[in-house]
């Protein structure tokens, strides 16, 4: 029995892509061709990030924001990861009874004057305070669903905690970045939560503009997953 050999057979095997060099040859080849086709499809959506990086690598003071200053093919990679990741976990997200909408803050439309409520442990909520608030709207399409949607906390582990116990057999709907729905979506499936994702239609909190802005997200998106999730159970 060869090293390679030890503990039956593996579960995947690289030698079967080349020796040596070879296979790291060939794995260049294979990224280059995925990013290829990922700047073909989805590329114009991130023209602005090289500039955004080589600008945030000269930033004193911030430098666990490391996310910043990353390439357009981080985001790509990044970005593929999150809808394979919701497509590995929606039969299990699914199958949940219990399903939460986690929201940004940065899709409050006036973050002074929100009046968003504290729900416990599990976090905070939206007091419906604007009817043009884009969070409120959100959170009254969770609501048709029976589900209630919480503002994400920074202390991630700590709110999946108090809301596993307000719901036991529970799954997430993240509405985020690209780059906080891959960490927040790998943090949940770590936490035993299956979750599905939506998109910001663009990133314009302090963490990625000079000028911060509301940001934006398809809500019928939201209601697609949820009203999902519902026909499938329905037919189970």
């Amino acid at each position: 029995m060869t090293s390679g050999d030890r503990g039956g057979t593996p579960t995947y095997d690289l030698r079967e892509l080349g020796d040596g060099l070879e296979l790291y040859a060939r794995l260049d080849r294979f990224t280059d061709r995925l990013l290829e086709l990922g700047l073909a499809e989805v590329g114009a959506a991130f023209t602005r990030v090289p500039e955004f990086a080589a600008r945030a690598a000269l930033e004193a003071g911030r430098d666990e924001e490391f996310y910043r200053r990353t390439t357009r093919e981080r985001y790509l990679a990044e970005l593929l990861a999150v809808v394979v990741m919701g497509r590995q976990h929606w039969p299990r997200f699914a199958a949940r009874r219990d399903v939460v909408v986690i929201l940004p803050d940065c899709l409050r439309i006036d973050a002074d004057r929100c009046r968003r409520e504290e729900d416990g442990a599990c976090g905070t909520r939206c007091a419906d305070c604007d009817p043009d608030c884009l969070a409120g709207r959100i959170s009254a399409v969770a609501e048709e669903h029976g589900v209630p949607a919480y503002f994400a906390e920074r202390e991630r582990a700590a709110q999946f905690g108090a809301l596993r116990r307000a719901h036991p057999d529970l799954a997430a709907l993240g509405v985020a970045c690209i780059w906080m729905l891959a960490k927040g979506m790998r943090d949940a499936e770590e936490a035993g939560i299956p979750c599905q994702s939506v998109l910001l239609s663009y990133a314009a909190c302090e963490h990625w503009s000079q000028t911060p802005a509301t940001t934006d997200a398809v809500v019928e998106r939201v209601a697609e997953i949820l009203r999902a999730r519902v026909d499938r159970v329905d037919r189970c």
